[in-house]
């Protein structure tokens, strides 16, 4: 057994249809009709140009915003890291300071010209256990 329609459902309905009439309509007759409505074609269209570059442009800053709270929330995070995994890191340092592995010390000593200064080594060792904290919470798939 059907509903009973109702006036709002009939209103739906037509304003349905002629939302799809638009979308079907050629240039050419949105054009003719805006001019039997008195309006210039011309002048909508720049409108509605100015319109979506509006609405792209506050999408674009509220998803760079969104991106930027992201941001904060992951620096607040605590690391996670106990005495044992700062250790690790520091361990892990020495090794890429010794050669045994490849990466961001030779292009910080690049960047600066010289070796690593204090505060290069204090913020590698607190990435490294941050790394070393993010891999035990999610640790990747090997194979």
């Amino acid at each position: 057994m059907t509903g009973k329609r109702t006036s709002q459902d009939e209103l739906r309905k037509l304003d349905d249809a002629i939302d799809e009439s638009i979308l079907a309509a050629t240039s050419e007759e949105l054009r003719e009709d805006l001019a039997a409505m008195g309006m210039d074609p011309d002048a909508v269209v720049s409108e509605m140009d100015a319109v979506t570059a509006h609405a792209k442009l506050v999408a674009a800053k509220k998803s760079f915003e969104q991106a930027k709270q992201a941001v904060i929330a992951f620096k607040a995070r605590p690391t996670k890291s106990s005495p044992e995994d700062r250790d690790a890191s520091r361990r892990r340092l020495e090794a890429m300071r010794a050669g045994e592995a490849t990466g961001a010390l030779d292009m910080i000593a690049a960047r600066k010209g010289k070796g690593l200064s204090d505060t290069d080594e204090q913020g590698m060792l607190d990435d490294l256990a941050q790394l070393a904290a993010l891999e035990a919470e999610d640790p990747q798939e090997e194979g």
